[in-house]
C-alpha cells in the first residue's frame, strides 16, 4: 500500500496474487481509503470470508518501521 501498510496471510490456499486482487476489490467495493490503518477488521473478515470461504481472524501489528500490518490467520474448524 502506498502508506506502507503490509498485508500478510498465514494460511496455504491463498497465493500471493489472490491477496493483492482482494485486498485491491475489497477496498473498491467497501468505499476504503488508502490508509488501511482505519479499516474496520471485521469488514475485511466477511469480505474474505466470502470471497475464500474461510475464516480468518485479521489481527493488526506496528512494524518497527511504525506502518501497519495486518495479519490474516486463518481460523481452525472448532477453534
Amino acid at each position: 500500500m502506498p502508506d506502507g501498510t503490509e498485508f500478510r496471510y498465514l494460511g496455504i490456499g491463498v497465493s500471493d496474487a489472490a491477496l493483492r486482487e482482494f485486498v485491491l476489490r475489497f477496498m473498491s467495493s467497501e468505499g476504503m481509503s488508502w490508509d488501511a490503518s482505519t479499516w474496520d477488521v471485521r469488514q475485511i473478515e466477511l469480505a474474505f470470508l466470502r470471497r475464500f470461504g474461510e475464516t480468518i481472524r485479521v489481527l493488526r501489528e506496528r512494524s518497527s518501521a511504525g506502518t501497519t500490518v495486518l495479519i490474516l490467520q486463518p481460523v481452525l474448524a472448532g477453534a
